[in-house]
């Protein structure tokens, strides 16, 4: 049975906490003056939320390859015949037509930048913009590291995983061009970390977890996943495929985008094109950060420089 604690500390602050089983889930949110440059005229406050949150693990099976048969090389041609009274030349031969390799052409690299315009949200998550978390509990502690001055998660236990968000009242607008950069300095093959978008309040009023969002996530074994999550309710849109365009293990540094327009989203790693995909369930909101240790505890992660551009499209 849910339980539920409220604790008002000012009119901008509130933490909120939400336990369940078999899904645990956990929120604290904390808000701030945004700040914002004057071209991206964006309102709102700001706040920092944590949620527990356990997902399911899918291996998809690895596409084979396709290769191609070199042509065989032209026959010899003939020597010239010499005699003893002279050199005869020999007719000149008739040039073969040349043979095309059966190279297989494959699909046009989306363009992440087509119709990107300007920054419209941007913070450095290193604690003086919107981002202000300090939490800490006997499964996750995040916050503002000291000596990086990022943000900072780690997961104190496994099988158990975190989304970290800013209010919902953060951003509305949806066609955007997102990205995050990440450092890993503890992260096992089967952990996950990733980038959360277009937040908002959850359909279902009785679900008890307050917030729809997608999500896009990698896995520190070099693969990469979508999805849709709707209050406790999760949807594959695309499953774990492997990338090599993402830096396995730790300490890797990986910076996650997402270009999303119109219901067609399309996924980048370290400016690598991924994966596309279609969906509209969801049309626009806040952001997240995503924990998921699957191992043993101890899985570290830095976030910063969040940016995201309009899409004009």
């Amino acid at each position: 049975m849910p339980i539920t604690a409220t604790m008002t500390l000012s009119s901008r602050l509130r933490h909120l906490t939400i336990a369940l089983l078999p899904l645990a889930l956990a929120t604290a949110c904390l808000s701030g003056s945004p700040t914002v440059p004057p071209a991206t005229a964006l309102a709102a406050a700001a706040a920092g939320t944590a949620t527990a949150l356990a997902l399911l693990n899918v291996t998809p099976a690895t596409p084979e390859a396709v290769l191609s048969t070199p042509s065989a090389p032209p026959a010899d041609t003939p020597a010239p015949t010499a005699t003893a009274a002279a050199v005869e030349p020999s007719a000149t031969p008739s040039p073969l037509p040349l043979q095309a390799s059966a190279t297989p052409a494959g699909p046009a690299t989306p363009d992440p930048n087509e119709a990107v315009g300007d920054i419209v949200f941007q913070d450095a998550l290193d604690g003086s913009g919107r981002w202000f978390w300090n939490y800490a509990d006997d499964v996750a502690v995040f916050g503002i590291d000291a000596e990086r001055a990022q943000l900072k998660g780690v997961m104190l236990q496994a099988g158990a995983g975190w989304r970290f968000t800013s209010s919902d009242d953060t951003q509305s607008f949806s066609a955007q061009q997102v990205r995050v950069t990440t450092h890993t300095t503890a992260c096992a093959e089967n952990d996950e970390y990733g980038l959360m978008f277009w937040g908002q309040p959850a359909a279902d009023a009785a679900s008890p977890s307050p917030y729809d969002m997608y999500l896009f996530a990698l896995r520190c074994g070099g693969a990469a996943r979508f999805e849709l999550i709707q209050g406790t309710q999760v949807t594959v849109l695309t499953d774990w495929t492997p990338a090599p365009a993402i830096h396995t293990g730790a300490p890797a540094d990986n910076t996650l985008m997402v270009w999303m327009a119109g219901g067609e989203f399309r996924f980048y790693v370290n400016d690598q094109y991924l994966f596309s995909a279609q969906d509209t369930t969801l049309t626009g909101g806040f952001y997240g950060l995503y924990l998921n240790d699957r191992t043993a505890g101890g899985e570290t992660v830095f976030f910063e420089d969040l940016i995201a551009r309009a899409v004009n499209r």
